[in-house]
């Protein structure tokens, strides 16, 4: 099944009456225009769209959106750039301004889509058209506006006026939906008081805010977006808290060559690489997160242990596994953090040389950090974490280590490790971006077969 790319409320929008009118409006750059044709081909039938271009030349178009030909046929793309409505306009005799001359250009327009079926017409962009065409309409710009809305209105033409203009202005009132598109920068989190580069830890985030919808129950106000493949996709905010567990029904992912391992998840190893033998590798899980950063730790755990490599966990705080969960016990060792230090990691080491002879190659190491610094405190497990990293130094397993924002740790952690990343909530959602290596942020998401996938943020 095909998913939908925009907002449900939207659809839902154009379905309440014929002659509906959208304002989408944002800085440049944003993706006003991608997210129109969106729109036309999520609502059109085919061949059914009209794109007036007052920016672009048409034959540019398709170019830029090859993908919208099905519902947008070249004879519906017209050409309103400057050049060609200053012609149109010098064809009609005018005694002085007047916005008249303006509206009939526009009425031509809308006659010939009122011959389509549910017609939808898109101009893009309206201030363009305004700074044409100003010196005719004089004060009559919102007589114009006012005009044309309610001339689709009788015509049953569903249109989508697209502005540059991220301010309210008085289209907003006019029109019958005003959506939002934004840029925004993320802070990444600051913890135990460090105070971190900026450019480290910013990343630059897309969102929709549906700002205005009659006759429609908006949902969710804003929703986090991306123009992936020069289209436009939302994201549905992830609720759903997941419990601990190693899924045997879970596809295996044949680890990435002789001295990689795979994450579990194609995606993630596309972004990185997978994870070197030897390596040391963080997952920061920032406020606001809960427990629904689990099915990415779950498909590391449990891809591992399909491979026949060797597991063992130090649970984080809150993901809990018992015997049940695990489908091949003989090859977890699952060890919480309590009783004398001193003892509890001697048992450790004494695990993790079991599970080696066991399987006879590199195990996965998973730490709760933030279990471990609660049981124990900071100070005590300092030391006992650099005898770790010694002992880890010395062997080819791959160690990943979970930790919380906020923790004393992280600080000491930060300068020891390979690869660090960023599980952090967006707009309901979550996002996980690297700061070892530097990448985007990339939004997660779940299909229906559960099957993560992380889509980039662009």
């Amino acid at each position: 099944m095909h998913k939908m790319r925009i907002p449900s409320e939207i659809k839902a929008f154009f379905e309440v009456e014929e002659g509906q009118t959208l304002l989408v409006k944002g800085l440049p750059g944003t993706g006003k225009t991608t997210l129109a044709f969106e729109i036309m081909s999520t609502i059109c039938k085919k061949t059914n769209g009209m794109y007036i271009s007052a920016r672009v030349d048409p034959r540019r178009v398709y170019a830029m959106f090859p993908w919208i030909g099905e519902v947008l046929p070249p004879g519906n793309v017209i050409n309103a750039t400057q050049k060609m409505l200053s012609k149109s306009l010098k064809m009609v005799e005018l005694e002085g301004p007047s916005y008249e001359a303006v509206l009939d250009i526009f009425r031509t327009f809308f006659d010939e889509a009122e011959e389509m079926d549910e017609p939808m017409v898109v101009i893009d962009s309206w201030d363009a058209v305004i700074n044409y065409t100003s010196h005719v309409l004089g004060d009559a710009r919102h007589s114009l506006e006012q005009s044309i809305c309610e001339f689709v209105r009788d015509l049953g033409i569903n249109l989508i006026f697209v502005s540059e203009s991220a301010d309210l202005m008085p289209l907003d009132y006019i029109v019958d939906g005003v959506v939002i598109l934004e840029q925004f920068k993320i802070q990444g989190p600051s913890s135990s008081g460090e105070l971190r580069p900026v450019d480290m830890m910013t990343r630059y985030v897309r969102e929709i805010k549906l700002d205005k919808l009659r006759g429609v129950k908006i949902r969710h106000k804003t929703y986090t977006c991306t123009l992936h493949d020069g289209r436009f996709q939302y994201f549905e905010p992830c609720q759903e808290s997941i419990d601990a567990q190693i899924f045997c029904d879970m596809e295996r992912i044949p680890d990435l060559s002789d001295d990689r391992m795979s994450t579990g998840i194609p995606d993630m190893d596309e972004m990185i690489g997978g994870l070197e033998y030897g390596s040391c590798n963080l997952l920061e899980i920032d406020h606001g997160v809960g427990k629904r950063y689990y099915p990415l730790l779950t498909a590391l755990v449990t891809n591992s242990v399909k491979n026949g490599r060797g597991l063992h966990i130090v649970p984080s705080i809150g993901y809990q596994l018992s015997p049940k969960d695990v489908f091949v016990p003989s090859n977890v060792r699952i060890l919480e953090p309590e009783g004398d230090l001193d003892q509890w990691y001697q048992t450790r080491f004494k695990q993790w040389d079991e599970l080696k002879g066991r399987t006879g190659r590199p195990i996965l190491n998973v730490v709760g950090l933030d279990a471990v610094e609660f049981a124990f405190g900071y100070e005590n497990i300092v030391n006992m974490t650099n005898h770790i990293l010694q002992k880890w130094n010395e062997t080819d397993d791959v160690n990943v280590v979970v930790m919380k924002t906020g923790q004393k740790s992280i600080r000491m952690m930060t300068h020891m490790v390979d690869t660090y990343f960023v599980i952090k909530e967006l707009n309901g959602g979550l996002c996980i971006y690297g700061l070892i290596p530097r990448t985007e942020p990339y939004y997660i998401t779940r299909d229906a077969e559960k099957k993560i996938h992380l889509i980039p943020i662009v």
